[in-house]
């Protein structure tokens, strides 16, 4: 089988078991060819019992962050929730900015916890949810979040744009990965990482990895020209933690669908064994 570059993907070695060495060469290949288009950059790492392997092309670029950095403020609102300092409810009228979105279709009289509009905000990133959470937690939170974390390249613009969300930067993809392999963590993180785990699937890597499959979390963000999708993918014998980002795209549908098929492919050349594939708007 060829990857989509063209790529020859690593054979299995004697009775089906992984020739790791083989892997890494074909892992760096298809990272190579889809950051190989102007404008992308991709960070993986690939962890089993046998072997621990990470590779990056442009993983150190800044990049437009969009709605990845919904990550760093959510987990920033699960540690206040955790210390007790967010609680009680609040009505999903006070939610609202008058924005078509997710909380249109609730009723305005009704309370919603915190713990509920974190899962909005990171499930269906949710923007009105995101500015609730801000203003509950603040910007030396999510700074806070980033600087414990070591995402140095990660960087949050001080003024706010309201027609993209409470919070605007740039990230890189290295960061991204380390975002979300520590926010998708049930035990550090569990709010987060249940939000993760329930977010609607885009076509972009679960193209490449199905929950029939794997045990997918993932975040996407969006902008004009701009895809981006980590994820941290579990399977029976092995994790894959990836980040693919990109800017000044001509098609965000196109560049998505490429995240699919080079995750599928990365997930069969270490014999992670995603089956099918689907996409969902």
């Amino acid at each position: 089988m060829r990857a989509s570059g063209g790529t020859a993907l690593a054979p299995a070695g004697h009775n089906g078991a992984v020739d790791h060495r083989a892997a890494e060469r074909s892992s760096r290949d298809l990272l190579r060819s889809w950051a190989a288009s102007p404008g992308r950059a991709v960070a993986c790492r690939v962890v089993t019992p046998e072997r621990s392997f990470h590779h990056q092309v442009q993983g150190n670029t800044a990049f437009p962050a969009a709605s990845l950095l919904k990550v760093p403020l959510a987990i920033a609102a699960e540690d206040a929730i955790r210390r007790g300092d967010l609680t009680g409810t609040v009505p999903v009228a006070a939610l609202r900015s008058g924005r078509p979105g997710a909380l249109e279709v609730l009723a305005a009289g009704r309370d919603l916890t915190p713990t509920e509009v974190l899962g909005l905000a990171i499930a269906l990133s949710d923007n009105d949810s995101a500015t609730w959470l801000y203003r509950q937690v603040g910007m030396a939170a999510v700074r806070e979040v980033l600087a414990r974390l070591g995402c140095a390249g990660t960087r949050l613009a001080d003024a706010e744009r309201p027609d993209v969300g409470p919070l605007t930067g740039v990230t890189t993809a290295d960061d991204a990965r380390t975002l979300v392999t520590a926010a998708a963590d049930p035990v550090d993180h569990p709010l987060v990482a249940h939000a993760l785990r329930n977010s609607i699937q885009s076509s972009r890597i679960p193209l490449g990895a199905t929950e029939a499959d794997v045990r997918l979390a993932h975040k996407t963000g969006s902008l004009a020209g701009v895809a981006h999708d980590a994820a941290v993918i579990d399977c029976d014998t092995g994790t894959l933690h990836i980040a693919f980002l990109s800017r000044d795209q001509g098609d965000t549908l196109v560049t998505g669908y490429e995240m699919g098929i080079c995750t599928r492919e990365l997930l069969e050349v270490w014999g992670l064994g995603a089956r099918t594939t689907t996409g969902l708007a």
